[in-house]
Formats: C-alpha cells, structure tokens, sequence
C-alpha cells in the first residue's frame, strides 16, 4: 500500500485559506455603528437621512445629532440633510463615525412642500411661494393665524376681528365682495394644516380659522400666491397657506408664557404654550405633542372673556427605510371666542369715530341667559352672549409616505374629523334715533301711546316717548335722562343677537404616487372628501335698546296704550320679540362629496430649465335642503305665556317648507410653467393658470330660501399669469412678480326685506373682475447684526362687468339693477407693504415692523374710500441664558385707527347694515352726517412672553 504523505506547504496553505474564509465571513456579518452628526458651527443637527448607499436601509438622527446603524465593513454610509452637502463615508471596520455637515451656500434654499410636486427649492420652482420658518414666527406676536399671513406679498389680511372670521385673499381673487364684513374670508384660498385643508367648505358659519390655531406646535408656514394653486389645492385656486406642524425628528421642547394687556393697557391677556418632541424608544419611532391654553379679556372687554380655550395637538412618527415616513396625528380644539363690535362713526370722507365713543370701549352684550322659544314652543335653546362662538374639532388622521423601487413614490395622507359650532352673538351695535319709526319697527313696537325706558339695575325711568298714529307715526321724546346724549340726540344703541348651532362631519383623503422617468416626474393624484353639514338652527334671537355709554346693559321697556293698559316690551334680561325680527330662524342639513384627479410632469431637460405642466379634474356634488321659519303672531292669545301684557314673547318661529337643491359641476383646471435657472442664484419664471371654482355652500344657503325662484348653479372661472425674476445669494434674496388675474362669474346677491319684515335674497347676478398688479419681496443682510425684510404690492383691480341690486322701501317691487362697470374693485388697496428691519446682538434681536394698508373704494359704487393707514409694531427679545428666554412686543405702537370694515347706514332700512353695495350717492346726498359703523384694527396690545427651553 501507498502511503500518502501532505507537505507542509500543503498545509500552510490550506490554514492561510481557511483563515481568509473566516475572515470574509466574520467580515460579511454587520456591525453596529453609532456616531454624532454636527455642523460645521459645532450644533448637533437632528433628522439627518444616514442611509446605506445602494440600499433602502437607513436611520435618522436623534435630537443630540447621535445615530445607531448595523452595516458592513466596505458599505458606504450617505449622511444628508436638508440645507447641508451630503457627505458619504465608506467602513473600514470602524464602529464610531462622527462627522460634521458644511452648510450648502450653492442650494442657497430650503425644499419647499407647498404647491409643487417634487422636493425643489424655492429658486428652482415656477411658482410664487414665501417661507416663515419658526424663528421668525416666535418674533411675532400675531393676533390669528391670518396675522402670520400678512407678511406675504399679494396677500390681503384682515384680522380686525381678533383669533378667527378673518379674511384673506391673494391678488385680487378675494372673497370680500359677498358680505360687508368679509366673513367668507377663506373663500378663494384654501387655509392647510400639514398639507390637507382644515375644512373642505366654508360659509358664513363656517369659516377655516375657526378650526385651526397658531401654537407652539407651529413649525414653519408655506404661502403660496395664485400659480399652481389651480392643481394643487382644493376648489381654491386663490392660493395655498400650509401651516406644517412640528414632528419628533426636528426635536423642539419648550414651554412659553404670554401675559399682556389688550385694549391699551387696559384688558388681561394669559396664555401659555408647550411643545415636546423626540426619539420614542427604538426602531426609529419619534413623537411629538404641544398645544396651548389662553383666557383673554380681548381688545373690548364686555365683562367676560373674549377669548378662552386651547387645544393640543400630537403626532408619532416612524422613519422608513430610504428616507420613508409613517405618521400618525390627532387635535382636539375646544375655543371660545368673541368678535368685536363696528363702532359708530361719521364724515365720510374722513370716517371717524363719533365724539364720545372709543375703540377700547365694548358695546356687546352683557352676560345673562335667556331661553328662546322655538318651533311651535315644542323646542328652545338659551342665548348668552358670554358663551361666544364656540368651536370644537376633533381630529385624527394618517400620513404615508414610500420611497419604493425604480424611481417610484407613494404617498397618502388621511384625515377624519368632527367639528362643532355654537355661537351666541351681538350683531349690528348701532345708534339709533327714539323719534325714528324704525327703531320701532325693529323692536316690534307698533301702536299709539306711550313708551317709557327704565334701567333695568335702578329701575329708574330714564326716557319717555308719546306715539301719535293720527296723521301717520309720529314720535316725541318728552323725557330724556339718557346718557351720550351730546353724542347723539335722542338716541340709544340698537342691537340684534344672533344664536346658530351646527356641526360638521368630514373626511378627507388625498393619494400622490410619483414616477421618475428620464428627466420627467410623473405625478398622478386623487383628492377625496365627503362632508356632511347640519345647521340645527340659526338667526336672529332678539333685539335689545341700550343707552349709549360702555357696557351697557338693555333698557327695561314698556308700552302703554289708549286704553291705560301697560304692557312689557322687554322680558326680565331686557331683550323684545323674542325668537323674532326681520332675520328668520332656519335648520339646514347638507351633503358635499368632492372627487378630483390631477396630474403633473416636471420636466427638466436640462440642468438649468423646469418646465411644470399640470391639470386637475374635479366634481363637486351637494345635495341638501333649507328649511325656512315661519313667524307666528300670538298676541291674540297673550303669546307662549298666555299673558296680554307682555309682547316680548308674542312671536316665535315654526317649521316651513324644506327648499330643496340637488348640484352637481363638473371642473377643470390646468395650469403650465417654466423656470429657468440663470446661475447659481439668479431665476425667471413664467406660469399661466386657467381654473374653475365651484360656489362654496353659502351660496346654497343665501339663495335656496325659495321654492319657487332657485338660482343657476355655475362655476366661477380665473385666470391668472405670472412672470417672476427670483433671486438669492449670501447678503440679500428675493423676487420681483408682475401679475395678471381675472375672476369672472361672480355671484352676487343683496339681502332685502318684504312688506312684513322678513329678509330675502334678490335674485343672483354674476360679475367680474380684473386685476393688474406687481409684488416685490426683498431680505437683505447688511451686516451681520443688521438686516430687512420688506415687500410690497401694487395693484389695479376693476370690476370690468358689475350689476348689482339696488333695493328701495320695503318690498320687492321698486327693487333694481344697477351698472357699475369699470368701477374699482371692491377692497383691492392700490398698495400693500410691510417693512420690518431687524437688529440682533448676541444675545438678543430688536425688530420694528411698518405695515401699510393702501385705500380702497368702500362699496362697488365708489361712493367713498376707506383711507389707507399705516400700523407699527415693536419686537425685542433677550436670551438670559441658553435655554431662557424673554420677547417683548407692542402691536399697533402709535395706536393707529386703521378701518378694515364698514356698514352703511341703517336710517333708511335695516337691510342697509348688511348690504354697504346698497348705499348709493344719492343716500349719501340725503343723509351726508349719518352715523355708519366701521371695524378697525385692534387697539395698542403689550406683550411679554417667557419660553424656557429643555
């Protein structure tokens, strides 16, 4: 037998193999590898992508920058982050990698989200957009989230009303023609919370910002005027304001504490803001939960708070592999807020308060509960102003997004959420004469004899009046001891209340999938949203007289007739003709279910040209019915208390007929633009837009009322075009816009009352409208303490086509049309600015804020102007360590009376207050000294607010 004998290079070999096998397997197998991320200033940057490139394995960092990720040795680790050069670092069996990110000077600007359908930055987008990020919000000290807005150029903003019914509009597509004081403010925009609208309709009672407050969650706000609105918005081709929310990945933990005095130094204001976020255990979960509680006197303090409640707001979120995210959010609202009353004021040419008012005064309603009859006394409700509008919201919803292979995205964001509304309000504070037969008249006093008001505190008899019906009606005053009777002659306040209950059920759902092909970006999109309405009731409760002086509570009424027999005008609260006037009570119940898809190709054929092309689909169904009241007169049986010596509860409201309305309009929008990127900081830009907006449902609520005469259902049509020079660089950035917008078949219908008092709606006529402008937006770092933000708009809006219902006496037959064509657009100022130059030291920032609002006509007829004004504001704040802070602020710092809103007279008819269109020259030659009411801005307010960061 052979034997075999193995050399020893044999077995050298064999072991040199073996050992290299054992290495490559030891070394195939992943380790962990942990580290710090910083910039290159030395911070620690959480939400860095660390991502293994050629995979879709990744992680984030947490709030200390530090990340934990399993790879092998000889993968390569990409770190990015939005604003910094990526960098890449290959293993080579390390376990700790700690680099620091150097900021991008070439990217000069942040990605934005709003408006566009691929991650780009400002300058690389076709699009108008501006950015406040949370640094320049915690600066501020905005009344509503609306305030935040009017740091934008284009963009008209009135929040004279306080926290919500604000209005904003964008170029001339505004909102504010429909009613006097603006209530459909969000009409053409649509008001985002992180990407979905707060509400998908909007009325007079539902209006987006009584849904959505400004908190500490605020991470940064997105506006985007006009352009790619058409496509990527909702039936709100006006513009995007998309207020994003803080998450866990961008850690922020503070907690805030606002006190302040409103009014002038005069009203309370307390509120007290937090905000927490972080890494939630392992496996890249992250949270985030914040919120806010105020209790405010408000700018007019009525004896009760103006403005109390909170909300909080929560979200988790998990990070997915290749830059993916899961999250998951709730909010619950729970707000009470008043809006303040229009004051009196006289000389139109320069309106000004009338000598003796104020604008710290309040003329609301005083506390109290009043129990309303309602629907043939077999239901009822209580009114008390004190209780305001009350808003409730309580929202969940889910946001995906998926990176997946081969170039494509997905993304799904879902929200359900229902909403509440109850608000018992003063309306209409207006002075009226006691020789007037229309104070009667509204009051439902009718019949000779006399009349006597008492304090109702005192019981002390103030003023007397005798009513002569002989020779037509006729009234003298023969005893007067009433205060602010050097401001107005025999006169007191008139005012009407206003009850509406209601809640909203919705449900809205918007899926994106995007698709790179080539040097094209697919992206196909549906948006869903099914929205159910129910009015319970709403109108006018009742009215009330009350002396002309603050915080007046109602005269205590009586009249006695002929006969000798004294009868109650006013029930114990000092409130007539409950459950009556000319505004009559109504229930509601709708349905509006939206579906639309949009589709949209970026296209970039070379490095230096976009090219955007996009259109959206859309069909709008409501289906529902109003159901009108009908007045009762009881006086015969001695009304719901069977008792003849009262009035006050001789009419009530019973169920008429339901006017039924079953719509449903077809859409279609599209809109194309191209940017052109001359260098690394310079753009031109060019978009064109073509858009359809169906009417929002108060234009169902206003104009079904009767059966007999429903209206033409028809969509609005707007063009807009923009041509744009962008730049940016490391001292100054900004943009210079020309633009064009057309807004045609405008609805339009006046309020009128028939020969038995009750209102109705003229019939509906559609109008146009034409806007020439340019917006101008500049931020210049002088140095590096000394800077300015600034930008202003011009603009030129004509009403190209505009009829409108002049209504006469009482009754529909003296009621016409009038031309107004080539008149001035209603409350489109020739010029809008806002300066702010800001000085920062180490330790502190002091910023100076001008903004000035242009004048503009008051009605469609020109018949006068609201005078332009401008208003200053004072920020400075002093960081007393790293993590304690102190901001002061001063809004409104010259106490400016800058008038927003008006209504026109009421000496002719009460409709008059609601419809300022119906005020022609000849009224104003007729009655040249009469009192009209106007809004202004919020009175001088200081602020002072503490935030400890953790």
């Amino acid at each position: 037998m052979n034997k075999i004998f193995l050399s020893n290079s044999y077995w050298q070999k064999t072991t040199v193999f073996f050992a290299l096998l054992l290495f490559t397997s030891v070394s195939a197998y992943a380790q962990s590898i942990t580290g710090m991320v910083k910039s290159d200033k030395g911070e620690k940057l959480p939400g860095v992508s660390v991502v293994i490139k050629g995979t879709t394995k990744g992680t984030t960092t947490d709030r200390d920058g530090k990340y934990s990720i399993d790879a092998k040795s000889g993968e390569t680790l990409v770190f990015s982050f939005v604003g910094y050069v990526s960098k890449e670092i290959s293993i080579n069996n390390q376990t700790v990698i700690d680099l620091n990110l150097t900021e991008d000077a070439q990217s000069l600007d942040e990605v934005i989200v709003t408006g566009v359908f691929d991650k780009r930055t400002a300058i690389q987008s076709s699009i108008a957009i501006s950015k406040l990020d949370s640094k320049a919000i915690a600066r501020l000290a905005p009344n509503s989230a609306a305030d935040l807005l009017s740091f934008t150029p284009g963009v008209f903003v009135n929040s004279a009303l306080g926290e919500i019914n604000n209005t904003v509009y964008s170029r001339g597509v505004n909102a504010n023609q429909f009613t006097p004081s603006g209530v459909n403010g969000y009409y053409y925009v649509s008001l985002m919370e992180d990407g979905l609208p707060v509400t998908n309709i909007t009325s007079g009672t539902v209006v987006a910002d009584r849904f959505y407050r400004a908190d500490a969650t605020l991470a940064n706000l997105e506006s985007v005027r006009g352009g790619s609105a058409a496509i990527a918005s909702n039936n709100a081709p006006g513009g995007i304001f998309n207020y994003i929310s803080n998450t866990g990945l961008k850690p922020v933990n503070e907690i805030a504490y606002k006190v302040g005095l409103e009014g002038d130094e005069i009203n309370l204001f307390n509120r007290i803001d937090a905000n927490f976020g972080g890494k939630l255990g392992k496996n890249n979960w992250y949270y985030n939960i914040g919120g806010f509680y105020r209790h405010s006197d408000g700018q007019r303090y009525p004896g009760y708070a103006q403005n109390k409640g909170g909300q909080i707001k929560a979200n988790v979120v998990k990070t997915l592999a290749n830059g993916g995210m899961l999250k998951f959010y709730a909010k619950i609202l729970d707000d009470r807020n008043g809006i303040p009353q229009n004051l009196p004021a006289q000389n139109y040419d320069n309106p000004t308060i009338v000598n003796g008012f104020s604008n710290t005064f309040s003329y609301m309603l005083p506390a109290g509960e009043s129990k309303q009859p309602l629907w043939n006394n077999t239901d009822s409700f209580t009114f008390d102003p004190s209780k305001l509008i009350h808003s409730q919201d309580k929202m969940l919803g889910s946001e995906l997004n998926l990176n997946l292979k081969n170039g494509w995205t997905l993304t799904n964001n879902i929200r359900g959420s229902l909403k509440g509304i109850e608000q018992d309000i003063t309306i209409m504070s207006t002075p009226t004469s006691l020789t007037s037969v229309l104070t009667y008249a509204l009051m439902g006093m009718a019949g000779p004899g006399q009349f006597s008001f008492k304090d109702r505190a005192t019981g002390q008899e103030l003023a007397t009046v005798s009513a002569d019906f002989s020779r037509g009606p006729s009234f003298t005053v023969t005893k007067n001891n009433l205060p602010g009777q050097s401001i107005v002659p025999n006169a007191v306040l008139f005012n009407f209340s206003n009850y509406i209950k209601a809640h909203l059920g919705e449900v809205i759902d918007q899926i994106t999938v995007n698709k790179k092909l080539g040097k094209h970006s697919i992206t196909a999109g549906s948006y869903l949203a099914f929205t159910n309405f129910i009015t319970v009731i709403a109108g006018t409760a009742n009215t009330s007289l009350r002396p002309i002086e603050n915080l007046a509570s109602p005269l205590d009424i009586t009249w006695t007739n002929p006969a000798g027999v004294a009868q109650k005008v006013t029930n114990p609260l000092g409130y007539a003709r409950l459950s009556g006037g000319g505004l009559a009570f109504r229930s509601a119940d709708v349905k509006q279910n939206q579906v639309a898809f949009f589709l949209n190709d970026g296209f970039q054929p070379t490095e230096k040209l976009n090219i955007d092309l996009g259109l959206r689909i859309e069909s709008i169904g409501v289906k529902g019915g109003n159901q009108i009241g009908v007045p009762t007169p009881t006086s015969t049986t001695g009304g719901l208390d069977g008792n003849l010596t009262t009035l006050f509860d001789n009419s009530y409201f019973v169920k008429g007929t339901t006017v039924s309305y079953n719509s449903k309009l077809n859409l279609f929008s599209y809109s194309g633009g191209v940017n052109y990127l001359l260098n690394k900081g310079n753009s031109i830009y060019a978009r064109f837009s073509n858009s359809q907006k169906a009417p929002e449902y108060g234009f169902y609520n206003d104009n079904f009322t009767n059966p007999s005469a429903s209206p033409e259902v028809k969509a609005q049509t707007i063009t807009q075009f923009e041509l744009g020079y962008k730049f940016k660089g490391k001292k100054a950035s900004g943009s210079i816009i020309p633009f064009y917008s057309n807004l045609s078949d405008i609805p339009v219908t006046t309020i009128a009352q028939e020969t038995d008092g009750t209102a109705y709606y003229t019939p509906v006529v559609y109008n146009e409208i034409r806007t020439l402008g340019l917006e101008a937006e500049v931020n210049i770092n002088f140095t590096k303490n000394l800077s300015l933000n600034a930008n202003a708009t011009y603009q030129d809006g004509i009403a190209t086509t505009w009829q409108n219902w002049l209504v006469g006496v009482n009754g529909r037959a003296d009621d016409k049309i009038a031309d107004f064509n080539g008149n001035r657009a209603v409350n489109i100022p020739k010029l809008m600015a806002n300066i702010s130059p800001i000085f920062t030291y180490n330790k502190g920032f002091v910023m100076l804020n001008y903004k000035y609002m242009g004048a503009r006509p008051a009605n469609i007829a020109n018949i006068f102007d609201l005078p332009g004004f401008g208003q200053l504001n004072l920020s400075a704040g002093y960081d007393v360590s790293k993590k304690l802070s102190l901001n002061a602020n001063i809004n409104n710092l010259t106490n400016v009376l800058g008038i927003m809103n008006w209504m026109a007279t009421s000496q002719f008819a009460l409709v008059d207050g609601f419809n300022h269109n119906s005020f022609t020259a000849e009224r104003r030659q007729t009655a040249p000294n009469s009192i009209f009411q106007i809004l202004p801005v919020q009175p001088r307010a200081y602020f002072l607010t503490l935030k400890y960061k953790f």
